[in-house]
């Protein structure tokens, strides 16, 4: 059973691309990191169980990705200078070749640094990445609720939080079983979130899908069958693509498999992993 409430990960900051970046780290350091990448309107806390169970034996760093978080704001807002943050950020932490765990937008940006950087990439563990997001434009935009003004979150949640709290809840399939400390978290994650909006304009014009075949990384990739943001029948064009990868659909879960399928989500991470 999750061991709630988890503390916060241990915090740190440093200067990426002179980007002000902060970023969490625990864990083993064995020579083997582990960048993980959050997804559109939450941070690196997002991350705070899988970083807390797989410690004993995992060695996580898990960035605020520019925006969001305690990261600062960048311009462009694109995925080529945010692949170059990535990359000025592992430099500046002198890491050898990383795996990538990447979630939604985070999954876009863990593929997209490892089809721009395959040598200093492992492996690549991926849950629900928005990957295919350009081709279904605006479509993708309407379905996580931009219609319903989430892009200026900032004004949302000054205007009423209990609408944002109703709202965060949405994209889980039993919210119900998610322990009430979390929705604290995700709460402060829309407060901090400033570049949703850019993170939607990037992925709908950012098409990764000539150069999918491309990647000879092993790839996990991780999605719920119930997940209403980012299409489980991703998974089947994706596996085409991929060479050398495995996919596993976990029921009764949506868009966030690491918080609502904690045990399996972990069990998957150390066996793909290890």
């Amino acid at each position: 059973m999750p061991n709630y409430p988890y503390p916060q990960v241990p915090r740190f900051e440093t200067d990426a691309l002179g980007i002000h970046t902060s970023y969490y780290e625990m864990g083993v350091r064995n020579g083997r990191p582990i960048i993980l990448l959050h997804g559109m309107s939450t941070s690196a806390d997002s991350f705070r169980e899988t970083m807390h169970e797989l410690a004993d034996d995992h060695w996580l760093i898990a960035p605020d990705i520019p925006g969001f978080g305690y990261t600062a704001s960048t311009t462009p807002y694109n995925f080529p200078h945010l692949v170059e943050w990535l990359a000025a950020f592992c430099e500046v932490l002198h890491l050898p070749p990383v795996s990538l765990l990447g979630h939604s937008f985070g999954g876009t940006l863990a593929v997209t640094y490892a089809v721009d950087y395959p040598e200093q990439v492992e492996k690549l563990l991926l849950m629900a990445p928005a990957v295919l997001s350009s081709g279904s434009y605006p479509e993708f935009v309407k379905r996580i609720g931009v219609g319903l003004g989430l892009i200026d979150l900032g004004s949302a949640v000054s205007q009423s939080k209990l609408w944002v709290r109703r709202q965060i809840k949405t994209p889980f399939y039993n919210p119900e079983l998610i322990d009430e400390s979390v929705w604290d978290r995700r709460l402060a994650d829309y407060e901090l979130a400033r570049q949703s909006a850019d993170v939607l304009k990037a992925s709908a014009f950012h098409d990764l899908r000539p150069s999918l075949s491309n990647l000879h990384h092993e790839i996990c990739m991780v999605w719920g069958e119930n997940d209403g943001v980012v299409p489980p029948s991703d998974a089947d064009v994706l596996a085409e693509q991929f060479p050398n990868s495995q996919t596993h659909i976990l029921p009764e879960c949506g868009h966030a498999p690491m918080l609502e399928k904690q045990v399996e989500v972990q069990g998957i991470a150390r066996q793909f992993l290890k």
